[in-house]
């Protein structure tokens, strides 16, 4: 019988974050999942914990070059139909997540993505909902957690593995690359799914240059041609724009209002609409 989902835990050094990842996953009520850990050669005593948690399904330690590094092998070692991340220092919501959810690992839907609690120990807190229609202007500025997300393992047969070259933004670009570019199938469960630990690589401020220029990338790769139109579409989001349409929704001040434009526009240079 096949395995419906596998969970996937990568960890370098993070003993106590470890410890907590176990619980959350030891104690939930649906467990009929697959798990494996890919630890990168810790030596706080991870390595120890880990081999004596008889939870486990499949686990190395070894060095690895990064994160997404350590998280493709944990998707080469996979054999369930769906694969969540819960590193360490993450857990699950609560105890029934995986029961309230297991109905869903039924369906053919290529990703299913819940609520985060992203949080951190200076009492950082913030629930993070993606919505229920992903669109590229959504991905372009935020992202699904991929720690609150369940993902069809051949989608990484069929499309890709995580970039390696990253160390921050692979996951998002496979979820902007799979959702927004090979339209492939998703779902938002009207579930929290877990809490993140928010002090990771990504949260860190000296980080910022490497985060954005990582989606610069993406984008440029594989999206050239719609950044343009995009930056139109953000600043139509600007104040001013959006006044002009409040004007437009009363017939008469709309009117007035073109009138009061093209009077104007009488004694400016003609506008040329930019087609290059």
């Amino acid at each position: 019988m096949s395995v419906s989902l596998t969970i996937i835990t990568i960890n370098y050094n993070n003993k106590a974050g470890l410890i907590k990842t176990f619980d959350s996953i030891k104690n939930q009520t649906w467990k009929n999942f697959e798990y494996i850990v890919v630890d990168g050669g810790s030596t706080d005593g991870g390595r120890e914990i880990i081999e004596q948690n008889s939870d486990i399904s499949q686990w190395l330690s070894e060095k690895d070059s990064g994160v997404y590094n350590a998280m493709n092998k944990g998707i080469r070692m996979a054999t369930g139909k769906y694969i969540i991340f819960m590193n360490s220092g993450d857990f699950f919501f609560c105890n029934t997540v995986l029961e309230k959810v297991a109905h869903q690992f039924e369906s053919e839907t290529d990703i299913l993505y819940g609520d985060s609690v992203y949080f951190n120990d200076d009492g950082y807190h913030r629930i993070e909902s993606p919505p229920k229609k992903i669109t590229f202007g959504f991905m372009y500025s935020g992202g699904i957690n991929h720690q609150a997300a369940f993902i069809k393992r051949q989608l990484f047969t069929d499309y890709f593995l995580y970039n390696e070259d990253y160390k921050i933004c692979a996951d998002w670009e496979f979820f902007i690359v799979a959702i927004c570019l090979y339209n492939v199938s998703y779902n938002h469960l009207e579930e929290t799914i877990c809490y993140y630990d928010f002090s990771g690589i990504s949260a860190k401020p000296e980080n910022l240059a490497v985060y954005f220029k990582e989606r610069e990338i993406t984008l440029q790769k594989y999206f050239s041609a719609f950044l343009e139109d995009l930056k139109f579409s953000q600043e139509a989001k600007a104040k001013r724009i959006q006044q002009v349409f409040h004007i437009k929704k009363f017939p008469v001040a709309w009117r007035f209002f073109k009138w009061i434009i093209g009077f104007f526009l009488l004694f400016l240079p003609k506008f040329k609409l930019k087609t290059d």
